[in-house]
């Protein structure tokens, strides 16, 4: 039996209208057409290629059923202090180490290979599980890694790496 989803509709929503309070547990909550939501969630629908424009706005109901409130087509229409708010919440939730060397690259034959990093957050030993779908090229010159405890990592441009970094990861990419 085939499913059938329906949108309903997109609800683009204007940042005059929208008014995003941080919890002290540093969630955020909404305040949007007279009604308040708790928790909302922001997702980037674009997360590699636009961190700030087309971002969804949702929220968890008591039957843990996902609802979207809309869309912000793009943060800069929003006031300063709720825009500044809301790109802190995006890096926080997105936030990815740019791997800026690679040194080696350990296949120890049992599922797993061992890559050492430099990384914007230092240099690291990733553990990577299913290297073939943990450790992956976006498009022609974006490398994407996920390591064994999810920790998320990339490279934007391999061939602005050095010779030694890309040699170490040709036969992988």
């Amino acid at each position: 039996m085939e499913e059938t989803y329906e949108v309903e509709r997109l609800n683009m929503l204007h940042g005059s209208s929208l008014n995003f309070i941080k919890n002290d547990s540093g969630f955020l909550s909404l305040e949007f057409e007279k009604k308040k939501y708790e928790k909302v969630i922001l997702t980037r629908l674009i997360p590699f290629y636009s961190k700030n424009t087309y971002i969804s706005v949702s929220y968890e109901d008591e039957e843990k059923n996902f609802h979207e409130i809309g869309v912000i087509k793009d943060t800069k229409d929003l006031i300063k202090e709720q825009r500044k708010m809301i790109e802190d919440y995006l890096e926080f939730k997105y936030y990815m180490p740019k791997i800026t060397k690679v040194h080696s690259i350990k296949d120890n034959n049992r599922g797993y290979i061992f890559v050492t990093v430099n990384t914007t957050s230092g240099e690291k030993t990733l553990a990577i599980r299913d290297w073939y779908s943990n450790f992956k090229m976006l498009n022609d010159k974006m490398l994407y890694v996920v390591d064994a405890d999810g920790n998320k990592y990339y490279a934007p441009d391999i061939y602005e790496l050095d010779r030694k970094s890309l040699q170490c990861i040709e036969m992988f990419v």
